[in-house]
């Protein structure tokens, strides 16, 4: 059973009933972005030794305190339903990661749905992933949540295929795996689903693919091989919509630990520096990719 303190009570209250109802009401994704945005950096912290770092391409840069200039580098791509989040939403979350992972970090910024559908995350997010290997710094640590644990995947997959350099670890959180089928009837049926509402999820899925099948392997990675991958850990509330997901990414993969927490929000990670429970399973992740990576 997951150990909870009072607050991360109240943070898992915050998501079943503000967060959810607002994903629910609210049908502007641009109206939700703003609201995220305000809520995630105000319900986290990163730590104070930390200073973030813009860089021309929007990609925000994090290194630890006592991580070399020119330690390698984790690639997390944030998360967001590919129509919400940034690198600065996600800040607090990869700043933790990376202190436990002993890395330096990068999250990249790529373009949202509804202006800018399917291909263009997936596009965005393979750029960034050249330009570290072009500039002779390929990640050796992936990571993502949610849709960016999709993207994740896929950029995962795209090294595989093109003989790219493959990193050496990744650490996924609730990835969205497949987008087939009816994906609202897929978060009704998770009873302990906290956070996402089907209507969200749908409307989420219109948002990115309006003109795509998403049986293809470039937009649900279940759909293709998951073979020849690096180590994964994936985290993932236990009653969530997504933890069937996660499932069957370990199923599928050669390497792969799924770490099920009960009775937690998707991506309570999303707290880091605010809530024990974020922050116990972030030092679980960065453990996992400092024993791989190291």
């Amino acid at each position: 059973m997951t150990r909870l303190t009072r607050a991360d009570r109240i943070w898992r209250a915050m998501a079943r009933n503000v967060d959810r109802r607002m994903l629910g009401l609210v049908a502007s994704q641009r109206v939700l972005r703003v609201l995220f945005e305000v809520a995630a950096r105000t319900g986290s912290a990163i730590p104070p030794e930390i200073t973030p770092i813009t860089d021309r391409d929007g990609a925000l840069w994090l290194r630890p305190h006592g991580v070399a200039r020119d330690a390698p580098v984790m690639m997390y791509i944030h998360g967001g339903g590919f129509t919400l989040g940034s690198p600065r939403t996600h800040a607090a979350l990869v700043a933790h990661l990376a202190r436990a992972a002993g890395l330096r970090a990068v999250i990249p910024r790529y373009r949202l749905a509804p202006e800018h559908p399917f291909p263009a995350a997936r596009t965005d997010t393979l750029a960034a992933y050249m330009r570290l290997v072009d500039a002779g710094t390929p990640p050796v640590a992936l990571g993502g949540d949610s849709a960016g644990g999709c993207l994740a995947l896929l950029v995962a997959q795209h090294a595989r295929d093109t003989g790219l350099p493959l990193p050496r670890a990744m650490a996924l959180i609730a990835p969205v795996a497949d987008l087939s089928g009816d994906i609202a009837e897929r978060f009704a049926a998770a009873e302990d689903e906290i956070l996402i509402p089907p209507a969200w999820a749908e409307r989420i899925r219109r948002a990115y693919l309006p003109d795509h099948d998403p049986t293809d392997p470039m937009i649900s990675p279940l759909k293709g091989a998951l073979t020849g991958l690096p180590p994964t850990m994936i985290q993932a509330g236990t009653g969530e919509a997504l933890a069937e997901d996660a499932r069957r990414v370990v199923a599928a993969m050669d390497e792969a630990t799924l770490d099920l927490w009960d009775g937690m929000a998707h991506v309570w990670h999303i707290h880091a520096g605010r809530a024990p429970a974020a922050d116990r399973a972030l030092a679980q992740l960065g453990a996992f990719l400092r024993a791989r990576v190291s």
